[in-house]
């Protein structure tokens, strides 16, 4: 009888331990698919902070690029600001005490349409020593390309005089 009730308990701890197997892989599965969803959700949020993060970085390139293109529109030089040049150089004469006064000003046409315009403004001064080189400096720091094609300055019997040609593009 020992062996029957042996065969029998024993018969009973192998179904438990294959139920507790069955159930151990079950769990095991059931963990693993959880991680596989958290995963996905994990990657989804992921995914979503990029996006959003990407967004913000678009929208701040945008915000600043409107105002490097309003600062980029007033350094090019065009047709509609060359009698606002005049006056801030006649201006800059008088802030300097000097008498500065624009004797031509003409705009070169490009020939082969390849770049843009020049205009070529020749300017007077008469004045002392100190306001003649101020103001020179201030021509060369116009905020402009500015080329000085050509530049003389003398003594004569009322101070100093100069006269400097300068060329500018001009962009239609």
């Amino acid at each position: 009888m020992i062996t029957n009730n042996s065969k029998f308990s024993l018969t009973v701890l192998i179904l438990i331990a294959a139920a507790l197997f069955t159930v151990l892989i079950l769990g095991a599965y059931n963990i693993y698919s959880k991680n596989e969803k958290s995963k996905e959700l994990l990657n989804s949020v992921n995914q979503t902070a990029e996006t959003r993060t990407l967004d913000r970085s678009i929208k701040s390139v945008q915000n600043n690029a409107a105002k490097d293109l309003i600062t980029l529109n007033n350094f090019i030089f065009s047709d509609d600001k060359l009698v606002s040049l005049i006056e801030s150089i006649e201006g800059a004469g008088q802030a300097f005490g000097i008498d500065a006064s624009i004797v031509s000003v003409g705009k070169i046409e490009n020939k082969d349409n390849i770049g843009p315009s020049m205009v070529r403004i020749i300017i007077d001064t008469q004045g002392h020593w100190s306001g003649t080189l101020a103001f020179v400096r201030a021509i060369e720091n116009l905020p402009y390309r500015v080329m000085i094609d050509e530049s003389s300055l003398f003594r004569n019997e009322d101070g100093w005089r100069s006269r400097i040609v300068l060329s500018l593009h001009i962009f239609d």
